[in-house]
């Protein structure tokens, strides 16, 4: 990033946080769900398997069901990652996509897959 306002060092800790992310999100999704070999970073909730009596099946299904969503809420912030992380490779990172401009500092800091600025104040209806 030639005009970037961010020190070498703020990237590389950002690179490293969201590296951190990226593998705890992907161990995250591993402990109850396959990758699938033909999309990457894309994963399928396996169905638990708890026992063939009817109080074991019927515990089955919410518990699925509850993978599924974890799953796509997992995939959505690999997602987000994997674009943060591509974005430093390619010099574009904390370039807000709304308005050109660079993202605080402290925004990437608490958010680093942040892909817009924040507004700078909050309008009340009082």
């Amino acid at each position: 990033m030639n005009n970037s306002p961010y020190p070498a060092d703020f990237i590389d800790r950002m690179q490293t946080k969201l590296l951190e992310k990226k593998t705890k999100v992907e161990e995250q999704l591993q402990s109850f769900a396959k990758t699938d070999p033909k999309q990457i970073d894309n994963y399928n909730s396996e169905f638990p398997e708890y026992g063939d009596k009817e109080d074991e099946n019927a515990a089955e299904v919410p518990v699925f069901e509850g993978n599924l969503h974890l799953e796509e809420t997992l995939e959505q912030t690999l997602e987000m990652v994997n674009r943060a992380l591509k974005k430093i490779e390619n010099g574009t990172y904390g370039i807000c996509e709304k308005t050109g401009q660079y993202i605080s500092q402290e925004r990437l800091e608490i958010m680093p897959t942040a892909t817009k600025c924040a507004p700078k104040e909050l309008k009340r209806d009082v």
